[in-house]
């Protein structure tokens, strides 16, 4: 069975369990959410002590997990056995044999669940190809990826509104563009702000407590040499100086971004969208966020003007590593030198 985070969420709040379930995907605040919803569902609260195993992936053997998962509950219905970060791919054949062996025959008494949180599950052969259908055949697949921006919006409103705080869909997309999509990151920030203020959360309060992510101050800073307003430029650059980051993490955002911009232009010109660009680069642009700012802020530059623009991007690279001049001045001389090769016409 194959779950979405929908029908992931009516299974549990039904208490329809099933032998196994599978979280994966790109979202890590999403399955260490539904991983723990789960978990907590399955066993009641003061009997995790006799029937609940949490187990560690990296160090757990497979004679271990099979005496977890056929142990028989106390005082309730199901026990629960969860194996955090197990990686598949690198399992010898007599513990593959082994695993395919329990899970074919999965107890009823019993839950496990693989929270896939920093190991992924590939399916690039077919012993990873065969294990994922053969979970899918006894228990559920569940991928939990990045929920749309509209998803996003709709889940700050929902969560500043259980605060007793509303905040409008607008300044939810501006909460978006500033910090990022990164959902466990969006919680926080959300927090902040709810305690921060009283009555309805605007665009000033967000500029007031959020932590700007360095892709969001990236995109900020483009937008300020679109519109020739070096204030914003240098004082971006001195509050990232200012917080310790690291000037190849800053260089490292504004190329990721450069080339993203490249990317949507090229797809453009030959009549492609957004959703052309995700099946050519799917890792790079797992969420809409990414795609959606690349298109907009490509639509002003031409195709010279990127071209040069990376190169000197590449220059400060090199000067970044091998140059003792002063890291700020390379990167205040590197704006300067951007904002002019945007006027590069087609």
């Amino acid at each position: 069975m194959k779950l979405t985070e929908k029908t992931l969420w009516q299974n549990i709040k039904a208490r329809e369990f099933l032998p196994v379930y599978l979280i994966k995907g790109s979202e890590p605040y999403l399955k260490l959410n539904y991983t723990n919803l789960l978990a907590d569902s399955v066993v009641p609260a003061g009997l995790e002590v006799f029937n609940f195993h949490k187990l560690d992936g990296e160090t757990v053997t497979m004679n271990e997990l099979v005496e977890c998962v056929e142990a028989l509950p106390a005082m309730c219905e199901r026990t629960c056995v969860l194996v955090h970060d197990l990686d598949f791919e690198k399992m010898n054949d007599p513990d593959r044999e082994a695993l395919t062996e329990l899970l074919s025959d999965a107890p009823d008494t019993c839950t496990l669940i693989f929270w896939q949180d920093t190991v992924g599950f590939p399916l690039k052969n077919k012993k990873m190809k065969d294990l994922q259908a053969l979970i899918d055949r006894v228990g559920a697949v569940a991928e939990l990826d990045a929920r749309s921006r509209q998803d996003l919006v709709r889940f700050i409103v929902s969560e500043c509104k259980k605060a007793e705080r509303t905040i409008s869909p607008m300044t939810a997309e501006y909460l978006l563009d500033s910090v990022g999509d990164d959902m466990g990151n969006l919680v926080t920030e959300i927090e902040k702000l709810c305690n921060f203020t009283e009555r309805e959360i605007e665009e000033r309060d967000v500029d007031a407590v959020c932590i700007k992510s360095l892709e969001a101050t990236a995109f900020q800073m483009i937008d300020a040499l679109l519109d020739n307003n070096f204030d914003r430029v240098f004082q971006a650059l001195s509050i990232l100086f200012d917080l310790k980051t690291e000037p190849m993490m800053i260089l490292g955002a504004l190329v990721s971004t450069y080339s993203d911009m490249y990317r949507a232009k090229v797809i453009a010109a030959e009549g492609g969208r957004q959703g052309d660009l995700k099946k050519l680069f799917p890792q790079a642009y797992k969420s809409d966020f990414k795609l959606k700012n690349a298109f907009r802020r490509a639509g002003r530059f031409s195709m010279p003007a990127l071209r040069q623009s990376l190169e000197l991007l590449a220059e400060a690279d090199a000067k970044l590593k091998s140059s003792s001049e002063d890291h700020k001045t390379v990167f205040e001389k590197l704006m300067i030198e951007l904002a002019l090769a945007r006027r590069q016409k087609a």
